[in-house]
């Protein structure tokens, strides 16, 4: 008798995590970004709904160096009193991976203690402790190793997330609020979850990388125009109050004629990152067209949108671009406006700023005009 209760058991476990691994492998399909998805895989391990552990935690290697995992997100409550409660609601609810994705996009927004902690940590596969993520990938285990007050080490287990044989993270978790040591079948089940898993997350990376370069104008570093032309609209459709800066760099055809594309290609990215480096928080810069460039102020008055735009004018007036053996000189004019002066949305705000800029040029170029 005792041994069927065991193998119901066993039954009982294996059926929850083949219901985890069949989630995953839609997740794989679907996935498309990388922290939401890490905390999908990471409920998943926890709270009943797959193996019931405790806590779970994800390293990824560095990308200064493959032998080094740092923490990137974690799972679990704070105490035993949190974990009943919390675990209990979830198991009671039984929400699938889909519903857990998108727990997970708010859940980048609040991390909490134990996440934390977990984002603090660096792991180096070839030190001498060996740490349980070490293990995961060789035998042996010592209690004095430097994450021993982050795991709870007599219920830790660890396994690999490989994608065509390249290390792309290690899934761990520990039972740390009820002592229960896992057995083989949640190892075994453990490792299974941590391939799929690995490909739900590579797959959510190369959505991501490909969404960026897509987003991104590849010259200048900024998003590209037509991202930024939606956000100025859904900004204002939304009701907030934004400064417009567009920036016009002077006599860039000249350069482009005299000295050729490459080298004013150089003086676009050299400028690029010049304003990608002068955005503070909520600020948005996007490539409006060929030599023009554009800033997004939020809650800005034309004062404030001056402000802004006089410090980019003299940013850009301090650069020296050096490209195949010539040194130039780079000055911009540019044109300024406010949504709390002109209604009339996205095209009443651009057209004003445009205005602006065209009269920085008229007077002298390299000033800053409002409109």
């Amino acid at each position: 008798m005792a041994r069927l209760d065991e193998l119901e058991r066993e039954n009982a476990a294996l059926r929850r995590a083949l219901r985890l691994l069949h989630d995953l492998a839609n997740l794989v399909r679907e996935a498309d970004e990388p922290d939401a998805t890490a905390y999908a895989v990471l409920t998943g391990v926890t709270a009943g709904v797959g193996l019931g552990l405790n806590r779970a935690m994800l390293f990824v290697p560095s990308a200064d160096d493959p032998n080094v995992l740092i923490g990137a997100a974690a799972v679990g409550p704070a105490d035993r009193v949190e974990a009943d409660r919390v675990w209990r609601a979830i198991e009671a609810e039984r929400p699938d991976l889909e519903t857990l994705y998108e727990v997970g996009l708010r859940r980048a927004d609040a991390r909490g203690a134990l996440d934390d902690a977990v984002r603090a940590r660096r792991v180096d596969l070839r030190a001498p402790a060996r740490s349980p993520i070490a293990a995961c990938m060789r035998e042996g285990l010592e209690p004095e190793d430097d994450l021993a007050g982050l795991f709870d080490l007599p219920t830790t287990i660890a396994a690999p997330m490989r994608v065509r044989s390249e290390l792309v993270g290690v899934l761990a978790a520990d039972n740390a609020f009820t002592g229960v040591v896992p057995d083989a079948t949640t190892r075994l089940v453990l490792g299974l979850v941590a391939d799929h898993a690995g490909r739900a997350l590579e797959s959510a990376r190369r959505f991501a990388r490909v969404a960026s370069e897509a987003r991104t104008d590849a010259l200048t570093g900024l998003e590209a125009r037509r991202v930024g032309l939606e956000l100025l609209h859904h900004m204002l459709a939304n009701g907030r109050a934004l400064g417009l800066v567009l920036i016009d760099l002077d006599h860039f055809k000249r350069i482009n004629d005299t000295h050729g594309h490459p080298v004013g290609d150089a003086v676009l990215a050299a400028v690029g990152e010049r304003v990608r480096a002068l955005l503070s928080r909520g600020m948005r810069a996007f490539r409006y067209g060929g030599e023009e460039l554009a800033v997004i102020v939020p809650g800005a008055d034309v004062l404030a949108a001056r402000a802004i735009g006089e410090q980019i004018r003299a940013a850009i007036r301090g650069l020296r671009v050096r490209a195949r053996g010539v040194e130039l000189a780079i000055t911009a004019s540019v044109g300024v406006a406010s949504s709390l002066d002109h209604e009339g949305g996205a095209p009443a705000l651009v057209r004003a700023a445009d205005d602006a800029l065209l009269h920085a040029k008229s007077r002298g170029r390299d000033r800053v005009e409002i409109g």
